[in-house]
């Protein structure tokens, strides 16, 4: 059967009869290569009591069937209550993968600053270049850190290294999804607040990309920063 995480499951394509488990959740959020501060806790929500359908294609030739998803009998939940709670849910995802794409994109950006800076070395740039670029490496590193732990190695450093924002918004699924119910007015009002401060950092983080990072950009092209700096050591 399909994996507890995999967030496109397919059935088998061979030949005979195959046997497909679907896992009942929609996909989870992206992710940042390495981070561990928020396993266990991405993963996409549960689907709702609905109608839903399954779809089998074999070259040209397509079949659908719908199917009942119902809630179990001894849960009081009304579909509305399903309804809010996997809504919130799928909010809460879509900002984590918005905060992990955000930190890819700085992580990016830093990297190609670091590798210009290296191709400066050598040059009558490397001083002017170097300079630049760890001015703009702090503010992305001041970013980063607000979003995400970076010094995090395993359980026993969830002790003593403070939660960033995204492995604090990423806490918030399981609360929300803890049992069959309607999401309290709370998880709504800390939701908001987590919105409030990650959209202050994606603001920050825009604004580093659109005027420090074209800045460090002109200066590579004043300064004719080569493409590449051949190096004689290994």
């Amino acid at each position: 059967g399909a994996s507890e995480e995999s967030d496109d499951p397919r059935v088998p394509a061979e030949a005979g009869m195959n046997r497909f488990d679907w896992n009942m959740r929609y996909p989870g959020a992206s992710k940042v290569p390495g981070d561990r501060t928020t396993e266990g806790v991405g993963r996409g929500p549960l689907a709702p009591p609905g109608t839903y359908q399954v779809r089998l294609s074999v070259g040209e030739q397509s079949e659908t069937q719908n199917f009942e998803m119902v809630k179990d009998p001894r849960v009081e939940a009304s579909q509305e209550d399903f309804d809010a709670q996997f809504e919130l849910l799928l909010h809460i995802r879509d900002k984590l993968s918005e905060t992990h794409n955000n930190i890819n994109r700085l992580r990016s950006a830093r990297s190609q600053v670091e590798e210009w800076a290296k191709r400066a070395e050598g040059t009558a740039a490397r001083d002017a270049v170097a300079d630049a670029a760890g001015a703009l490496k702090a503010k992305l590193n001041a970013i980063e850190s607000t979003l995400i732990q970076t010094e995090y190695k395993g359980a026993r450093d969830r002790l003593h290294l403070p939660i960033r924002l995204n492995a604090k918004l990423a806490g918030l699924m399981p609360v929300v999804s803890v049992g069959d119910y309607r999401p309290p007015q709370q998880a709504y009002d800390v939701f908001a607040h987590f919105i409030e401060l990650l959209d202050g950092q994606f603001d920050a983080l825009q604004q580093v990309m659109d005027e420090d990072l074209d800045e460090f950009q002109n200066l590579l092209a004043e300064l004719e920063v080569p493409a590449i700096v051949p190096r004689a050591e290994a």
